[in-house]
């Protein structure tokens, strides 16, 4: 019995190594293109390492894209994004957890419809809304529509769901406000899924490519994917430019996952257990 679990075991993760392959090897040739000439990048046959290794791309990136005034745009809005939507998502989840209210649930279940609601049909309410405030082209318009997240919520709920009402209630014997229990007793026991909800809110703000593209019509304000994804409507298209600048416009989201992806399944793994 031992030996076939050892069998069974060893197939599962030989073809989990398989599709994991599959998924990075797009990922694995664009981080490699990013180091070839760019007659090198659209010859066929393809090559797998470069024939001949240059730093040029990321030289021209540099110059010609206005590279750090994108970069600066994109860590602006996805940062504000991320820090509204955990203290909105965790302030929220206290509410629908710790407090009886009428039609308690019936909000709850609107949020939850957001969910449901493809982006597309509501990205042109969204923009009227945007434009008529006078916020188009501006921070204040590519963060405040975002600022509300309803997986945020709903996550935090069920995080907030496995904290014991006999803490809030001793905090309110004790004379404590609300906010002051939110702050110094329900945030201080929900980190794992505060965690959770910023990872998840920055890695989707970072590549949301749509809204930007719907908001944005001065060059200077463009997020880093969009400025990216403008260089593929260019007439004489600079594929060593395209491929470069999606390997950078990659890295930052790769390196917050691989220093965060403990944080994020532990507090996905908690709040399935209190669910």
């Amino acid at each position: 019995m031992r030996k076939a679990d050892n069998i069974k075991r060893g197939i599962i993760q030989a073809l989990l190594i398989l599709i994991s392959f599959v998924f990075i090897l797009p990922f694995l040739w664009m981080f490699i293109s990013s180091f070839k000439p760019a007659l090198e990048i659209i010859r066929i046959p393809q090559t797998i390492l470069p024939e001949k290794f240059t730093l040029n791309n990321f030289k021209t990136i540099f110059e010609r894209l206005n590279f750090w005034r994108f970069l600066i745009n994109s860590v602006v809005v996805s940062v504000a994004i991320t820090a509204i939507a955990i203290f909105t998502s965790s302030l929220s989840g206290f509410v629908f957890t710790k407090f009886q209210f009428k039609g308690k649930e019936v909000i709850f279940t609107l949020f939850l419809a957001g969910l449901m609601i493809p982006f597309a049909i509501i990205v042109l309410p969204m923009y009227l809304f945007v434009s008529k405030l006078g916020m188009q082209d501006s921070y204040l318009g590519l963060v405040i529509p975002m600022c509300i997240s309803p997986f945020g919520i709903f996550l935090m709920r069920q995080f907030m769901e496995g904290v014991p009402i006999e803490m809030v209630e001793a905090g309110r014997i004790d004379g404590a406000k609300n906010l002051w229990i939110y702050a110094h007793v329900m945030v201080p026991l929900s980190r794992s899924g505060m965690g959770a909800v910023g990872v998840f809110t920055f890695l989707w703000i970072w590549n949301q490519l749509w809204w930007p593209l719907m908001i944005i019509s001065k060059s200077s304000m463009r997020t880093l994917p969009l400025a990216i994804a403008a260089l593929t409507f260019q007439q004489a298209k600079r594929y060593d430019m395209i491929v470069t600048g999606a390997s950078l416009a990659v890295l930052p989201v790769m390196l917050v996952f691989i220093f965060a992806q403990r944080g994020i399944v532990r507090g996905v793994t908690l709040t399935g257990l209190k669910s």
